[in-house]
């Protein structure tokens, strides 16, 4: 074959197989990109969903494997009965007293109590008890066994509905809806026209009686311990800090939207907070000091946003206070706009259940037994006969 035949053919076959070749590194890249991508799709997707589950089913651990209702419970009585929830489902409840033998709780307030002694708690008929979403009945009972102790009936309920007919958590967004129907159940049981209630929260309870209280005029008085402001703050402030974090914030709202139909900026207690009658006294009490959760400036903010003309904050006593002091001064702003807000202090959380009693015992009844100021800002939704 001619040299130059030759030579024709070479280059003949160098212009195929070059872009062959080309095409083929193209297609590699291509391909590689698209599993890179997948892969960093299927990892992102469990990576929010990781990040979403504990804020879409905030289980306590420590009652994982209990019962949800207790058949029984050291110093107390319980009355079950059930009610008919907001969105149609039953909803377990009890109401509990103090009987039988004192359980070392109820020891402790009792033995504070002797020496400074409640005398008008009988005005207050129930006080309604929250602290957990799921086991809500068993995870409140430490508070009611205090409660009780001074001679207080508490209504305790599931938020999670009867058999875990909810799966997912709003965080009182939806179920400070139950709170009417359970009222209502309560006031049907009692047979008095006009019961008086009081509330004490923990957690996600604060959270829920926070803004339960917000559409309900028959709470007359609020315990709001360890309540977050908002649940995005908190979220946020459990995430690593990183350039990536407002997109992942988005992707796990958009991961709870689907699931319950809400974003973490819906739920905001420190909104609902300025949205409570200014006749409801509000003590709001910060005993967890280091939960990313729920904080002291959490605390403070709720406090600072009460319209209340009678409110409180409490917290427990650093190594920064002097000894003898009873409060701790913050203050915010300047000029005329300056706010000093006076902390009280507590030695302990033990011994915070007696001073929250005798809050209950000055403050609550005192509102009580005072005529209610109309705020003209806020309609009377009792004397129109309306009920949100």
């Amino acid at each position: 074959m001619p040299y130059f035949a030759i030579a024709e053919q070479g280059r003949l076959w160098y212009s195929v197989r070059v872009p062959m070749r080309k095409r083929g590194i193209r297609r590699f890249f291509v391909c590689a990109a698209l599993i890179a991508a997948a892969w960093g799709g299927v990892s992102s997707w469990f990576y929010i969903n990781d990040l979403a589950q504990p804020v879409l089913q905030p289980v306590n651990q420590s009652y994982v494997g209990y019962t949800k209702v207790p058949r029984k419970a050291p110093g107390l009585r319980m009355e079950p009965f059930t009610f008919k929830g907001w969105d149609g489902g039953e909803v377990q409840a009890v109401i509990a007293v103090k009987d039988g033998e004192e359980s070392s709780r109820q020891l402790s307030v009792i033995g504070d109590l002797m020496n400074n002694p409640v005398e008008r708690l009988h005005q207050i008929d129930y006080v309604l008890v929250c602290v957990d979403w799921d086991h809500g009945i068993r995870s409140a009972l430490p508070l009611a066994e205090s409660l009780t102790a001074a001679g207080l009936t508490c209504v305790l309920w599931e938020p999670r509905g009867l058999e875990d007919r909810r799966p997912y958590c709003t965080h009182g967004l939806k179920e400070c809806r139950d709170v009417p129907r359970l009222l209502d159940a309560v006031a049907a049981r009692s047979g008095k026209d006009e019961p008086v209630f009081a509330a004490v929260g923990q957690g996600y309870g604060a959270g829920l009686l926070l803004q339960a209280a917000a559409t309900e005029p028959r709470i007359r008085g609020l315990v709001s311990i360890d309540a977050y402001a908002s649940l995005r703050q908190s979220v946020k402030r459990t995430m690593p800090d990183s350039l990536l974090r407002p997109v992942v914030m988005w992707l796990m709202d958009q991961r709870i939207s689907r699931s319950v139909g809400m974003e973490s900026f819906d739920v905001a207690p420190v909104e609902r907070a300025a949205d409570l009658d200014r006749n409801v006294p509000v003590l709001v009490v910060n005993l967890v000091q280091d939960s990313p959760v729920s904080n002291f400036n959490d605390a403070v903010t709720i406090y600072r946003r009460l319209p209340s003309d009678c409110r409180d904050v409490w917290t427990l006593r650093s190594e920064q206070d002097p000894a003898e002091a009873t409060h701790r001064e913050l203050s915010f702003g300047r000029g005329v706009r300056r706010e000093l807000v006076h902390v009280g202090l507590l030695n302990d959380a033990d011994s915070a259940m007696s001073s929250i009693v005798h809050w209950i015992n000055d403050r609550v009844v005192d509102a009580v037994e005072a005529p209610r100021i109309n705020d003209p800002a806020r309609p009377n939704l009792t004397a129109a006969g309306i009920r949100l």
